[in-house]
């Protein structure tokens, strides 16, 4: 590329950069606007005054996490050695034989299996121990002021209001991850309204400290985001010579019957289970092919990742099953 060439596209980029920046309002019209706009959908101006009494400026922690995601792709096998690793699935086998008469209670009346239950508050929070020390009103409210989505965030911030607005959580206590999740399921403001739970019936869907709230809130999401009961979440399966990989994808949905009929096997060589679910072909980097059946979507609407899911598919079985033979140890 010629020096000029070069110059001229640097001298573009800068005066585009300069030109987005000079559109933002200063920090202090923003949050003046924000304020009219939260009191005018009932959000007493003494909770909003508080909430941004120590928010000078957007968390310039934040706008950088928001600017340096990692892009490198770790193997399957890495990703469950990192996330999974033999502690939390010790503590989860911990975890869930303290409070198995619950989850059991609680994945009965919602139809869901109460591993799973486990699995999702292993992942998201290491069983409530680490929920993220962002306040959850500054995190959204940085997003909300400079990021690619200020729209989305902004809603998410007077949803967030509203929560401290009706006295569902205390401001000390709203704190979260850097993207405004908060509590032990890690629930957005917008998924506390649609699935968190008051299962204890105190008046609160406290998703930050009553455990019966934490656990009924993610059964419920679970519930609500097509858990099917008593299914498998999939199938670890291998693939015919040739196969055509065109057909391997989330998008890509066929009856399990059809995959069959293309030569997919379980992982032992036996045929796949008469079934007209609807399943598609999925491989993480480097990882085993899986069979995704209905729960193994409902995983991917909590998080979209591949990763995630084959993550918390795996939990399960080896913390009910260690919870399970860790029983029997103390028994005998």
């Amino acid at each position: 590329m010629k020096s000029y060439t070069r110059k001229w596209l640097w001298g573009m980029l800068a005066l585009s950069a300069t030109s987005v920046w000079a559109a933002l309002p200063s920090w202090e019209a923003w949050v003046a606007g924000v304020r009219q706009e939260a009191l005018s959908q009932g959000i007493r101006a003494a909770v909003f005054d508080e909430a941004f009494r120590d928010i000078h400026e957007p968390n310039r922690q934040i706008k950088r996490f928001l600017k340096t995601q990692p892009e490198h792709r770790l193997t399957y096998e890495r990703y469950l050695k990192t996330r999974v690793d033999a502690y939390r699935l010790a503590m989860g086998r911990k975890n869930y034989l303290k409070n198995q008469t619950l989850l059991d209670q609680i994945g009965r009346e919602y139809g869901v299996d109460p591993c799973f239950i486990v699995a999702f508050w292993g992942m998201e929070t290491s069983y409530g121990t680490y929920m993220g020390d962002f306040p959850s009103i500054k995190a959204l409210a940085t997003l909300a002021y400079d990021s690619n989505r200020p729209a989305y965030f902004k809603h998410e911030l007077l949803l967030a209001l509203r929560i401290l607005n009706d006295n569902q959580v205390t401001l000390k206590e709203f704190k979260g991850e850097w993207a405004g999740a908060s509590g032990q399921p890690q629930f957005m403001p917008s998924s506390w309204f649609k699935y968190a739970v008051d299962y204890d019936h105190d008046g609160r869907k406290n998703i930050w400290t009553s455990l019966p709230d934490v656990f009924a809130s993610i059964a419920n999401y679970m519930k609500l985001n097509g858990w099917q009961t008593g299914e498998v979440w999939a199938l670890k399966v291998t693939l015919p010579p040739n196969f055509d990989k065109h057909l391997m994808g989330k998008t890509i949905v066929k009856p399990v019957s059809a995959w069959q009929a293309l030569g997919v096997r379980l992982e032992n060589g036996q045929a796949l289970p008469a079934s007209a679910l609807p399943a598609s072909l999925v491989q993480p980097n480097e990882g085993p092919v899986f069979l995704a059946l209905p729960n193994y979507k409902m995983i991917l609407k909590y998080n979209n990742s591949v990763y995630y899911a084959g993550a918390i598919g795996y939990m399960p079985e080896h913390v009910c099953r260690g919870a399970a033979e860790k029983r029997r140890v103390n028994e005998d």
